[in-house]
């Protein structure tokens, strides 16, 4: 008898939300994230073609006046 292994831990990277956070978190804003908006604005970007990227950028326009985490770093 063989024992079936479940691989849903692998799934996680796949996710729609997951790839919102990646993306927000790369951009320094990963701390905009919250399920509420996701779901709202999840909606408003149905028909995107790229819809982290939509999401994520309207996550990023709807809070112009916090500032980056990368901000105060100097490159």
């Amino acid at each position: 008898m063989t024992q079936i292994q479940s691989n849903s831990h692998k799934n996680t990277a796949f996710k729609l939300s997951e790839q919102v956070k990646a993306t927000l978190h790369t951009k320094g804003y990963s701390f905009l994230f919250n399920y509420s908006d996701y779901e709202y604005y999840k909606k408003q970007a149905k028909r995107a073609f790229n819809k982290a990227q939509a999401i994520a950028d309207l996550f990023i326009q709807d809070n112009t006046t916090q500032k980056s985490d990368y901000n105060g770093y100097i490159f």
